[in-house]
């Protein structure tokens, strides 16, 4: 009797292992299949944002960034900061732009929440979430829309001004 049950838990186990695995496989097919389908709509995938309500794209187009239902124009980018956990790591503005002051930083002990506000012309302020996961997931998923967004306000075409080259991303 004994070794039945144990013989049934452990068939259980299995059967809960192999549908986990076989979830998880699925779950990764949807991800590619999103992240097809947005590449093919014109744009590339700059990060993927771990966010507590699931895995989300910020995609950089020829016109635009988009993340969620977001979507800014490249051309209304005034500047950006890097936050961690509200305190600047590191910014970027258009030549002889001018950015309200930073927020002041919170301390949340134990953890790091990476976000990268974003400047627009018009006086708005965005702020993209980038996650709060360790092993410097977030950290590299911000880092990534940081630069992207660092790109656009280094390049002198954004401004109108004749199309030269990018300036090399300076490394913080």
């Amino acid at each position: 009797m004994l070794v039945r049950l144990a013989a049934g838990l452990l068939l259980l186990a299995l059967l809960w292992w192999a549908f986990r695995l076989s979830m998880a496989l699925r779950w990764s097919k949807v991800e590619r299949e999103r992240r097809r389908a947005e590449e093919q709509e014109g744009g590339r995938v700059v990060a993927e944002l771990p966010l507590p309500e699931g895995v989300s794209f910020f995609v950089a187009d020829a016109s635009s960034f988009r993340w969620d239902e977001h979507r800014l124009a490249r051309a209304a980018v005034r500047g950006a900061r890097l936050l961690l956990n509200s305190a600047v790591v590191a910014t970027a503005a258009r030549d002889g732009g001018d950015l309200p002051p930073p927020p002041a930083p919170e301390d949340e002990p134990g953890r790091e929440r990476w976000e990268v506000a974003v400047y627009e012309e018009g006086g708005a302020t965005r702020t993209i979430r980038c996650g709060s996961v360790r092993e410097g997931i977030s950290r590299e998923a911000a880092r990534a829309v940081f630069e992207a967004l660092r790109a656009v306000c280094a390049a002198p075409a954004a401004l109108g001004e004749s199309a030269a080259p990018a300036l090399p991303a300076r490394s913080d």
